[in-house]
């Protein structure tokens, strides 16, 4: 994006244009001289640089263009403070050496003279440090050019992002890259309504001045998206302005561009689909907390659209376990009219477990029709609450297990029967197989950890053990039977293992005699 004041439109009737240039002639020329213009300067001050910029802007080219190419170029300077001494230091240290306000040369002189002996610096040395980290004064140590076409693409970009800072609506088309434009539409937090219809996706946004509080970082976001729109076959888009006219008065305009007319305006200045940041950070907190719970639940960011009446609809978490899933929506700072749409969309969606995290400053009232499950947070989301709503899908997912096991039976079959292959067998859960056997037993088995051993291979394992014997003889000694689970088995067969520090080598495992 460019400042409000480098945006040049071209207005005829109730439409509005950016004034894009095209990668020739003058334009093209006047590219290649500003670059080589910061070439040269690579190593000297930025006011230096800038007193020669200044000349182009008299060589008959709009202010503007010159002043926001040199914009984007500035972003490719690093700039670094050239000075013996901490300017603000050396600052303050003369300031407080002058002891009137009225300074003659004399006064000056003496005053940076003690300061910089009391700093350790030379007169000269504290006099160029003073000001070093003034804007004119820094020096642009490097410099990283673009090709010129590049620039001017980057240029034409960047004014369009600029235009759409004034959108009230902005309506977009793509006949491919479907997942990843509406990924791109979830993850910069923008409010959108989106359709798919013959090939194509439709996504409606909301723009920054559809009353939302914060405009600017919203708007920040829109002109994000705009790369990625571009990138997509097939893109068409239509937006909403809203600028003063010639009398001063606020007016709706119309910014129309498509691929076929404009897609050669930016080139390679279009966005490539690689993962964005969270929006938010109640939502990378989230996310975060869920994946190292420890619940068995797997989380996914922004999966498969779903699909709610003749709307597509993204989720912003999916949780799923054993066969359960359920999508988890986070209602961040919504206009009223777009959380109305918004439930609207989600009142459609048929057979769907939806937990709804809504913060305290939306209308979070609105949700309680569409879900019971409805957790109000501030700035942090309460993950105990959410893992608490996920127990009653945990629980009823397990009992319809155990149901099911109880009409099937279960029969075993060989000394070793892990849970997994039972699970694989069954598609039923590991939490309800489990249960079932725990509850229920399986005649001729024992469960011991995550494996069903048949009594026969537990009398065996019990007569190759003495009453008293090293913990690593016994562990051995069990899983020279393709058993896993040593200490399950061990308790099983009464023993308790003694340690001697940390070394299983020193642990001892023994049987108390039993008690008659």
């Amino acid at each position: 994006m460019l400042s409000a004041d480098l945006l040049k439109t071209r207005v005829k009737g109730d439409r509005i244009m950016p004034a894009f240039v095209e990668a020739d002639g003058d334009s093209l020329a006047l590219a290649e001289d500003i670059i080589q213009a910061f070439s040269d300067h690579t190593g000297k001050k930025l006011g230096e640089l800038k007193d020669i910029l200044a000349e182009m802007e008299d060589q008959g080219f709009d202010y503007r263009l010159v002043r926001g190419l040199v914009a984007l170029l500035e972003r490719r300077c690093t700039l670094t403070v050239d000075s013996a001494g901490s300017p603000e230091l050396v600052r303050r240290e003369v300031f407080t050496q002058v002891k009137s306000p009225a300074l003659t040369p004399e006064v000056r002189s003496k005053a940076i003279a003690a300061a910089a002996e009391k700093l350790g610096l030379s007169p000269e040395a504290a006099e160029a440090s003073m000001f070093a980290d003034l804007e004119s004064e820094l020096i642009i140590s490097r410099f990283n050019p673009p090709k010129p076409v590049a620039l001017l693409e980057e240029y034409n970009l960047s004014l369009a992002q600029t235009l759409l800072f004034k959108a009230t609506e902005m309506r977009f088309k793509a006949s491919a890259k479907h997942k990843e434009v509406l990924r791109s539409v979830k993850r910069l937090g923008l409010m959108y309504t989106a359709g798919y219809d013959t090939g194509r996706l439709d996504i409606t946004i909301d723009g920054p001045l559809s009353a939302i509080k914060s405009t600017e970082r919203y708007g920040t976001s829109l002109a994000k998206l705009l790369p990625f729109i571009v990138a997509s076959p097939g893109w068409g888009m239509d937006a909403s302005i809203v600028r003063k006219d010639f009398n001063g008065n606020p007016r709706l305009y119309r910014f129309s561009m498509s691929e076929h007319a404009h897609g050669h305006l930016f080139g390679d200045a279009a966005g490539t689909y690689e993962d964005l940041e969270f929006d938010s950070e109640p939502e990378e907190r989230f996310y975060d907390s869920l994946a190292n719970a420890g619940t068995g639940w797997t989380i996914v960011r922004e999966p498969e659209p779903l699909i709610a009446g003749r709307y597509l609809y993204i989720p912003d978490f999916l949780l799923e376990k054993d066969g359960t899933r359920v999508y988890v929506e986070i209602a961040g700072f919504w206009t009223a009219e777009y959380l109305k749409r918004k439930v609207a969309k989600l009142g459609e969606l048929k057979d769907v477990n939806l937990i709804v995290l809504a913060s305290t400053r939306s209308s979070c009232d609105a949700f309680k029709g569409i879900t019971e499950n409805v957790i109000l947070f501030d700035r942090k989301i309460p993950l105990k609450e959410v893992l608490d709503r996920l127990k009653v899908w945990d629980e009823r997912k397990v009992a319809d297990g155990v149901a099911k096991l109880d009409a099937s039976g279960l029969s075993p079959e060989g000394d070793i029967v892990r849970l997994e292959d039972i699970v694989s067998k069954t598609g039923i859960g590991a939490d309800a197989v489990r249960r079932y056997i725990e509850e229920r037993g399986v005649a001729g088995y024992t469960l011991a950890g995550d494996e069903l051993l048949s009594d026969g291979l537990l009398r065996s394992i019990r007569t190759s053990l003495s009453a008293k014997m090293p913990y690593s003889q016994a562990s051995a000694q069990i899983r020279s039977k393709s058993v896993t689970a040593v200490d399950p088995v061990l308790n099983i067969l009464g023993y308790t293992v003694k340690w001697s520090g940390l070394d299983p080598e020193n642990a001892v495992i023994y049987k108390a005699p039993q008690i008659r």
